[in-house]
């Protein structure tokens, strides 16, 4: 006979003394939604595949075991439907209080969680967080649908004095890539300075270096950057070295653009954007929807550095801004929230 399963506050409390045991993660939250105890369920399973991303891949693998392929094909379902229902809700909620039609972010795909099966409409462009079907779509934006640019560009050698005083007397440049990242494309970037980084800002928080820059700081108080709490989600000196290639990638979202504005640029440096291959010019912002796949290079004998932030997508209204943020931050208080739900 099989021993019953034990009481779902016990499996929790077993949970707590091991939330990296991704296995336990699929068998607990397995348990939890038969007690009908849902929404800790899919926290269960969201924090075990932030460990190991098998809790939901599983399901795939025809040689796993068929116990730990049904925990798997659950956990998936569920987490899916549930963040598919509460990006809804949440639409749903702010377009009732701002009395608004935002019928285009309510059809809004999360691409990594949603429930249903689609299909992105333009080839090369795969956002791989959020992805909005019905915004138009040009790999590199045209200038003039960037009214603060030319303010921006104005700027822009007072901007490159800040930078090269800042490396030459201090030691700010970190990896873009990061060290520990796994994947295989990314291996001859990682941890290394040949795509360099200083960060203004960065995960919405000012940094240390920023007090460097007052002209720049000035300067992109111009520009239509993605703010949160009116503070920038990111803004950084991007700086490529001599023979250095960023492979082909996706960003995270259509719903916004990504703009570099060139301050060192040397012969035969570019970007491809989809088939576009685009050149820089120092100076002169460029803006790009990084949803679609893009690669840079810099096959000259000195360093290429640009200035990159992000800005809204120009097709956007102010409402629908809103509804985006609005979604966005439902969304990230849950996953703050999962372990307080759970007791951890």
């Amino acid at each position: 006979m099989t021993q019953p399963a034990p009481p779902p506050d016990e499996l929790l409390a077993m949970f707590r003394k091991e939330p990296k045991n991704a296995q336990l993660a699929l068998y607990v939250g397995a348990e939890l939604e038969s007690a009908g105890r849902l929404e800790e369920a899919v926290a269960v399973w969201s924090i075990g595949d932030d460990t190991d991303s098998a809790v939901r891949r599983v399901k795939d693998h025809p040689q796993a075991h068929p116990l730990m392929r049904e925990h798997s094909a659950r956990a998936d379902a569920a987490l899916c439907d549930f963040l598919t229902e509460m990006h809804a809700s949440a639409v749903s909620e702010f377009s009732k209080e701002s009395g608004e039609d935002v019928s285009r972010v309510e059809a809004g795909i999360w691409c990594m969680t949603h429930s249903l099966p689609f299909d992105f409409r333009r080839p090369h462009q795969r956002p791989m967080i959020f992805y909005m079907p019905d915004l138009p779509a040009e790999p590199v934006t045209a200038h003039e649908k960037l009214p603060w640019a030319t303010a921006l560009e104005s700027s822009w050698q007072d901007i490159r004095s800040e930078y090269e005083e800042v490396v030459r007397n201090r030691n700010a440049m970190t990896p873009y890539v990061p060290a520990n990242i796994p994947a295989e494309e990314w291996k001859k970037l990682s941890g290394t300075l040949d795509w360099g980084a200083i960060y203004l800002f960065k995960g919405m928080q000012q940094t240390q270096h920023a007090r460097h820059f007052p002209k720049t700081l000035a300067a992109l108080k111009q520009a239509d950057i993605v703010r949160i709490d009116g503070v920038p989600m990111e803004a950084f000196f991007s700086r490529l070295t001599p023979g250095a290639h960023i492979p082909p990638h996706h960003g995270l979202t259509n719903t916004r653009l990504t703009v570099h504005l060139p301050l060192i640029v040397p012969e035969d440096c570019a970007i491809r954007v989809g088939t576009e291959e685009h050149g820089w010019e120092e100076g002169r912002i460029t803006g790009f929807d990084d949803s679609f796949e893009h690669e840079a290079w810099n096959r000259s004998a000195s360093d290429r550095v640009v200035l990159i932030f992000e800005t809204h997508h120009p097709d956007l209204t102010p409402v629908e801004r809103g509804a985006i943020e609005h979604t966005y931050s439902v969304r990230q208080n849950w996953l703050q929230n999962r372990g307080k739900l759970l007791g951890l």
